[in-house]
């Protein structure tokens, strides 16, 4: 089969991908551009507060009772604690299931976060799951379209398919003839017209390609996390520790986790402490790792004893590999800020993708030019 033939079929299916798909694929991809700094965004817009009683501060397991006395939090539910880095800040509390009273903006949230000053006890803001509605709202177009979990999120997991096989492709049509590699990288001042869109179409492919098909396959990993661990792992994730608890004996607070982490690990960064909706769970504890990413570390409820330690982003092969696609999706962690912006923008090309490939569409079929004819002669108007 000629090579001719095998570059006429990938582009009609670049072609008709990205036209069939292209409304959906920038809803996603606008969207995704945005949530990467959404978390400056919301510190821009609504800055979080600032603590300002002096004094020691208060245990966490008194803190977390105010805490749910100000939003009547029905007793029970995992309730996570992340200390404050520095002086200064609050005391972030998550509160995961009912509650029976929120402000009327929050309406019925799933989860609450509330910012504590860590000496007075006195809660200084509460939001739903820690963001700003706009960007709540933001969250759900990007993860599932808006359309629920159960269809959305695979339907969102496909599209990062499409938009892998649209980069792929991408990449064999953009392919120069010998002699034209100089222009394979720019558009050039004289272009015009159906060249003009094709070059600037091409070179923007080109320039973004890395940070493209990084985005888009990590978004399907992260769509489809048993998948593509099965495909890359051959071990299961490991469960939850399974715990028997000692009869009569009390169940630790979250003051108890803090200690006995920094005393069995000093050097780590201690990111939240997390108490189970059940009793007979194991408490756990979040520690900086690579990536950016965290550490678990499970704790007895009632021994104190470290039952074990989960860390994927240092467990090397498949684990290492699956911890890495967070981060470089959302641009966060410690990749550093040039990677962010480039996530950034790889959000944003699919819109001028889907804008210079339409109008590409257009022209050609307005002067019946063959749909797969590249060649320079009929490439301007």
């Amino acid at each position: 089969m000629k090579f001719a033939v095998i570059r006429s079929a990938l582009f009609q299916i670049h072609m008709w991908v990205g036209l069939i798909l292209g409304v959906l694929l920038v809803a996603v991809s606008l969207s995704g551009s945005i949530l990467v700094y959404d978390d400056k965004l919301t510190d821009m817009i609504a800055p979080p507060p600032k603590a300002v009683t002096a004094g020691p501060p208060m245990p966490l397991t008194i803190i977390g009772n105010y805490a749910r006395r100000v939003v009547q939090a029905e007793e029970g539910g995992q309730i996570q604690f992340a200390p404050p880095a520095k002086p200064g800040e609050t005391v972030v509390v998550r509160l995961s299931g009912k509650h029976r009273k929120v402000p009327a903006s929050l309406e019925k949230p799933a989860n609450l976060q509330l910012h504590v000053d860590p000496v007075s006890g006195v809660t200084l803001d509460v939001r739903a799951d820690g963001r700003l509605p706009v960007f709540q709202w933001l969250h759900q177009l990007h993860g599932s379209l808006q359309l629920g979990r159960e269809f959305g999120r695979p339907l969102v997991g496909w599209l990062g398919v499409g938009m892998v096989l649209l980069g792929l492709t991408g990449i064999v049509l953009w392919w120069p003839k010998r002699g034209q590699w100089k222009y394979a990288f720019l558009v050039r001042r004289s272009a015009t017209g159906l060249r003009f869109h094709r070059e600037l179409h091409a070179a923007a492919g080109i320039w973004m390609f890395v940070a493209f098909m990084a985005v888009s396959f990590s978004g399907v990993v992260i769509s489809f996390p048993a998948t593509m661990r099965a495909i890359v792992s051959a071990d299961a994730p490991a469960p939850a520790p399974v715990i028997e608890l000692v009869p009569g004996a009390r169940i630790l607070g979250p003051d108890h986790v803090v200690q006995i982490v920094k005393k069995a690990m000093p050097d780590a960064l201690l990111r939240s402490v997390t108490m189970p909706e059940k009793p007979d769970q194991p408490l756990t504890a979040a520690i900086a790792s690579r990536f950016g990413t965290t550490a678990t570390v499970y704790v007895h409820p009632n021994t104190g004893a470290i039952i074990a330690v989960r860390d994927a982003a240092n467990a090397g092969g498949g684990d290492s590999f699956l911890a890495l696609q967070r981060p470089m999706h959302d641009g966060q962690g410690n990749l550093g800020a040039l990677w962010e912006f480039l996530v950034f923008l790889a959000g944003l090309v699919p819109l001028l993708f889907v804008i210079t490939g339409t109008i590409m569409w257009l022209k050609k079929r307005k002067r019946r030019i063959p749909m797969s004819t590249m060649t320079d002669d009929v490439a301007a108007d």
